[in-house]
Formats: C-alpha cells, structure tokens, sequence
C-alpha cells in the first residue's frame, strides 16, 4: 500500500517571494528538472483568487485579520507550507478527476483543523514527475494571533500524521501513514526534495555500472578459455632474466589482462 507524504516548511517574508515565483509558476527557467513546462497549464490552485501574490497577499491577510494592531515581526513566520504528494503508483491507479478529489480532500481536512480562510493557496502541480499540493497556511491561532509555534507545534505535527491518513481512508482512498520512527529526522521540503534528487541521481548511477558490468560480462563470456597447454618461451642469449614467446601467445595474454582489469 501506498503512504501519505506530509512535509512542511516555516516560510518569513524573504521566503515567499522566491517560493511564490516557483509555486505558480511565474517564470519559464526553472532550477528543478523535473518540471516539464509543457504541462504547467494542467496545475491548478483549489483557493485561486486568493493569493496572487504571496508576499503582499499573505501579509495584506495577516494585518486585515490579526487580533493585534502592533506590527508583525520581521522574522516571523508568516505561513507554514506543506507539500502533499504519495508515490506515483498511488497517483497511475486514480483518474484526473480522483487525483482532484485526493487533494481537495486533504485540503478539506486542514480546513477543518486550521481554519479555510487561513489556507492562502493550494496550488497542485501535474506538470513534474509525481502530482504533489503545495499549500500554504497562515498560523493564526484561536485568538487571531500569528504564532506557528504554537499552531504547528510537535504535538498538532504527530496529531496530523496520525490523522490525515485515517481521514483519506474514510473518504476512500487506500493509503496509509508511514513508519513511526522517534528518532527519525522530519525533513524540511528543501531537503525532502534534495534527498529525493540524491536518490535519483544514485539509481542512475547503479544503472550505468550494472550497464558496464553486463557489458564486461559480455566481454568475458566471448573469450575462449586457454588451454592447459604451457607458453612455449626460451631464455634470450643477452639476459638470462629475459624469455621469448611467440607473437600469438603474447597478443592473447595481454587482451585477457586488459579484460581482467
């Protein structure tokens, strides 16, 4: 079975500029080659209208919204983004319309926990190698106060991984929650990507070698076992140290080196 893949980054305003460049698309010359620009007009926001600019939008949101009149800090985090996805497997079983409804559900269940109108964008992206939501929430809490340490704290993060599948389950998606492990690092999307970038970089690697190793092995096979038969050489008349053999017997020994190295 499939696992629900849940990750998310603290985003500050130096954040969301670059982010939002990406996130929707803006520019044509992407770091990330995964991205297949031909396909860009498939992605879709589940919220669009909401945040056509996510450094103005959100902090326009935050200050309409916000129970404090002081300003909001320079270094606070002004949304939390989580990146939705699973396996691509999970997504080649669903049609267009239930990879839709997947993600639509998801979101309806951060809606439920934190608030539809904090939820600024939900941007699904189709035209990389797995669909995957990137969906980005304001961290008001029950007061209307900024603070995603207290709404995103280590308690609500294990609460949504426990959660979040069992509420897909029940809407009828066969999926599930990956391995507890305390001791396990929650990755950052910067880093989740990195690492899944690192994987595929050694899968093509472990391709390529056991390309070679075929190859070699190939090599190998098309070479005749030698006989028992000894090398005939004879000492050279100048030094002792020294023997001749014939030209036949020479070339075939160093083919059979040069294929042993």
């Amino acid at each position: 079975m499939s696992y629900v893949v849940a990750r998310m980054q603290k985003l500050k305003a130096d954040n969301l500029v670059g982010l939002g460049n990406h996130d929707q698309r803006k520019t044509e010359n992407h770091s990330n080659q995964d991205i297949d620009v031909s396909k860009s007009h498939l992605n879709y926001d589940l919220v669009a209208g909401r945040t056509q600019n996510f450094k103005t939008d959100i902090q326009k949101y935050i200050d309409e919204n916000k129970a404090s009149q002081r300003a909001t800090r320079k270094d606070a985090v002004l949304a939390n983004e989580w990146v939705i996805t699973s396996d691509k497997n999970f997504f080649e079983k669903l049609s267009d319309d239930e990879t839709k409804r997947y993600f639509e559900t998801v979101k309806e269940y951060f809606a439920n926990n934190f608030g539809d109108e904090n939820i600024r964008y939900a941007i699904v992206h189709l035209d990389e190698h797995t669909p995957h939501m990137h969906m980005g929430i304001v961290p008001f809490d029950d007061e209307r106060k900024l603070s995603a340490k207290r709404v995103f704290n280590r308690a609500a993060l294990q609460k949504i991984q426990d959660d979040l599948p069992q509420y897909l389950n029940r809407k009828g998606f066969e999926i599930e929650r990956g391995e507890k492990n305390p001791e396990r690092k929650n990755l950052s999307v910067p880093e989740y990507k990195a690492m899944r970038e690192e994987l595929k970089k050694i899968e093509t690697e472990k391709q390529e070698t056991q390309a070679k190793l075929a190859d070699t092995k190939k090599q190998l096979d098309e070479i005749k076992p030698r006989d028992t038969k000894k090398i005939a050489s004879k000492p050279t008349l100048m030094n002792k140290n020294k023997v001749t053999v014939d030209k036949s017997d020479l070339a075939d020994l160093e083919q059979r080196a040069v294929t042993s190295d």
